[in-house]
């Protein structure tokens, strides 16, 4: 699954993914000098009853690329230590393997370390040592002979309907997963949840982005959190039937009511705590979240705060529960913050100024379907009933309060 679980603190960012980068290596200096002696050299290392095939290093921020050219299959290297490169393994940033190579032999770069690959059409052929055990491939091709040592993806531009493969998507210039299986999200809270149907415009972010998502809900007005964990309570029973009935849950996120984060701490934190435990007891592997919620004027007004005041003591207490719990969290209020402060043209309010307008409710739904799946949700057309320059703004928020 792609979806991922992630601890973080409010306002931290995750580094983007670069392609090919490694782990290890890391120079001392900015000025420092890798070993020049290789900067521009090329390798003939082409098998026997092939075409040439060329190795050529170059420098690189922090080190050195491979680029592979030509046509045919490498040449077998009998020990990792045989590789023409392999007095600075450590300084191999980047690897790129163009269209022509045909097969890879054994041992290339299985004592490289980079964060993934991309192997061009043309690559069919790898050897089980070619790379690294369990290493990430996304290949062009359709098919690569002995692949089951590695983790490989298959190039494939629209949802691919086989289940045989794995397969990936170029998404801003990065690999992205597919996912095929059908998935579940279950919200639990309340008008902040159910308004403009919200869950629903989840569910179609999701699915133009190519995951099979159905998204359910519990959700009545001013309903807390220990209210949902009380069996005994009308709502708290239908969550308790949900959870135990034959649908399966890989996401449950849940909202407590709107000011109850941090006017009854206690309850909001016994309210997660037995949710938890029982969503656990229930459902196999769940991923279980908290949606932040956002501030309103009228209750900022009243504390003498002004409305990022007041989501910030919400996120705070949200983050304490979500720490101890290990629980991610879904930065709905902090997304908010940013639009009411940097974008006032988009009025995310109903007309009670508290509750979403549809403009929040698919700003919301764009972090949570963000978040669970860690993905950037700037490239879903989904635009719901907003026009395409409000969506595209909100977009880019929900975007960089994810990552």
């Amino acid at each position: 699954m792609e979806a991922i679980l992630n601890m973080r603190f409010k306002k931290s960012k995750f580094l983007p993914l670069i392609i090919f980068i490694g782990v290890s290596g890391i120079l001392t200096s900015c000025n420092q000098e890798t070993n020049t002696g290789f900067d521009g050299k090329s390798y003939d290392i082409s098998s026997g009853q092939d075409n040439s095939l060329l190795a050529k290093l170059n420098k690189v921020s922090g080190g050195y690329k491979i680029t592979l050219s030509g046509a045919g299959k490498s040449e077998d290297f009998s020990e990792e230590n045989k590789v023409p490169w392999y007095s600075i393994l450590p300084k191999i940033k980047e690897v790129e393997i163009k269209d022509g190579v045909s097969g890879l032999g054994d041992n290339i770069f299985s004592n490289i370390d980079l964060t993934y690959y991309y192997l061009p059409a043309s690559l069919t052929t790898i050897s089980e040592t070619s790379f690294k055990e369990g290493e990430t491939l996304y290949s062009y091709a359709d098919n690569v002979s002995n692949s089951e040592n590695f983790d490989i993806y298959y190039y494939s531009e629209t949802m691919p309907t086989s289940k045989d493969k794995k397969y990936w998507r170029l998404v801003n210039n990065s690999p992205i997963a597919w996912i095929i299986e059908h998935m579940n999200a279950l919200f639990v809270g309340n008008s902040f949840t159910y308004y403009n149907d919200m869950p629903k415009i989840a569910e179609s972010i999701a699915k133009d982005l190519g995951y099979d998502l159905t998204c359910d809900s519990v959700t009545v007005g001013s309903h807390t959190l220990e209210q949902y964990a009380d069996v005994t309570d009308e709502y708290g029973k239908i969550l308790d039937d949900k959870l135990n009935s034959s649908t399966v849950y890989n996401f449950v996120i849940l909202q407590e009511q709107s000011t109850r984060s941090y006017t009854h701490f206690d309850s909001f934190e016994k309210g997660v705590s037995t949710l938890v435990n029982k969503i656990h007891s229930t459902q196999e592997n769940p991923e279980i979240s908290l949606y932040e919620t956002w501030g309103f004027e009228e209750e900022a007004n009243a504390k003498q705060w002004t409305v990022p005041q007041m989501e910030d003591e919400i996120c705070a207490k949200y983050e304490e529960v979500g720490k101890k719990y290990n629980l991610p969290i879904h930065y709905v209020g902090e997304a908010f913050s940013q639009v009411y402060e940097n974008h006032k043209e988009i009025n995310l309010y109903a007309d009670d100024n508290k509750h979403p307008s549809y403009e929040g409710s698919y700003l919301s739904a764009l972090v949570h379907i963000g978040t669970m799946f860690n993905c950037d949700v700037t490239s879903s057309a989904f635009n719901g009933e907003l026009s395409e320059e409000t969506a595209n703004t909100l977009k880019a928020v929900a975007s960089n309060v994810i990552f």
